[in-house]
């Protein structure tokens, strides 16, 4: 990324001067800063907090926007350049925010480097929640939600970089029940606590903590603001498809698939949701599945996998269209269609109903 090079900028001529333009000019180019930060133009908005740092070199907040469009911007190393000037030597005290920390701990070096940032941030975060410290304009919702992901954060790391650790396990047990006292119904601390459960072999206890977290959803609009955010219910699908919950898993996608129509992972889940269903009645018939409603006349695998091959040819257009990156789901995408299409499988049709065109009236007032 190109930037300016700011060495040879025109200095005030005289302090007093410079003091009455940094007084003035200084929150003038953060919110601008910010408002190129919000809209992702993250170049711009380098080179207004550039300005900013040549005003005033010591300005923590513009130092920390500086690093945060640097790593949003794609370039780590500047990014974190930015960040740790704001520690000592550079700085006379460590940061009174979390936030640093938590940036820095996307980019540390190795998870030792990462826990410490996220153990700090953490810490800091309950103080603020307990009243402690100064939370400035973070409200209690975004700071329990900021708790929970750098909880998470850390269980991640012991669950992988450092899983054979003696005290991998335990550490996850007690990082999940921090988080769990900080906020007992986050999506994301109780998908944790399945993932932890599944990886001490406690299968019943984990599959209890999905089907709570189900039963939080069930029933609800796709606009349902009580909802998770769509990333979190894709990740919450993955987990029901784990434990072989497909009717839930199809309750769960078919809301993020009326939010948005084009989200590739949406339809891909939507469709492998489907084969996997399919699979599972060929292996039993429907009479032996205990979530079948008497009333309801149950669809057959030959109707799934239907259903599987249309919302899978739809992600693979969309997967198409929109380039996207992830090259796993696109190799799987197509291993799934083929095979679908060598069983002679056609994909389902849904019949689209036009209430305003019904016997051609069309009401054009």
């Amino acid at each position: 990324m190109g930037r300016t090079n700011k060495k040879a900028a025109r200095k005030p001529a005289k302090k007093e001067k410079a003091t009455s333009a940094t007084a003035t000019d200084v929150p003038s180019l953060l919110d601008k800063a910010n408002v190129l930060l919000a809209q992702s133009n993250f170049e711009l908005a380098i080179k207004f907090l550039e300005r900013a740092l040549e005003l005033e070199p010591a300005n923590p907040e513009a130092r920390e926007l500086a690093g945060v469009a640097e790593l949003e911007g794609g370039d780590v190393d500047r990014g974190r350049e930015h960040l740790l000037r704001l520690f000592p030597p550079h700085a006379p005290a460590n940061p009174d925010t979390p936030s640093p920390y938590l940036y820095l701990a996307q980019t540390a070096e190795g998870p030792e480097e990462a826990l410490g940032y996220y153990s700090t941030a953490t810490a800091m975060i309950e103080n603020l929640l307990k009243g402690k410290g100064r939370a400035g304009e973070i409200d209690e919702t975004e700071l329990r939600k900021m708790a929970i992901t750098a909880i998470v954060a850390m269980i991640e790391i012991w669950m992988s970089d450092l899983c054979f650790e003696d005290a991998a396990s335990s550490n996850c047990d007690g990082l999940i029940a921090r988080a769990l006292s900080i906020s007992p119904n986050d999506p994301e601390a109780l998908m944790t606590l399945a993932s932890i459960r599944m990886s001490q072999s406690k299968f019943v206890e984990a599959k209890e903590v999905v089907l709570r977290l189900y039963r939080d959803m069930e029933g609800r609009d796709p606009f349902d603001p009580m909802l998770p955010p769509l990333p979190v219910r894709l990740q919450f699908t993955r987990l029901l498809l784990e434990h072989g919950l497909h009717m839930e898993a199809l309750d769960v996608i078919t809301t993020g698939r009326e939010e948005d129509s084009l989200e590739v992972e949406s339809a891909y889940l939507e469709g492998w949701t489907w084969h996997l269903r399919a699979d599972a009645l060929e292996e039993a018939p429907p009479q032996n599945w205990a979530d079948m409603d008497d009333d309801e006349e149950p669809m057959n695998a030959d109707e799934c996998y239907a259903e599987s091959l249309r919302a899978l040819l739809e992600a693979a257009k969309l997967f198409t269209e929109q380039e996207y990156p992830d090259e796993g789901i696109g190799s799987h995408l197509q291993e799934l269609i083929q095979g679908l299409q060598k069983r002679g499988v056609k994909p389902a049709v849904h019949a689209v109903e036009d209430e305003e065109e019904e016997d051609g009236d069309v009401d054009m007032a």
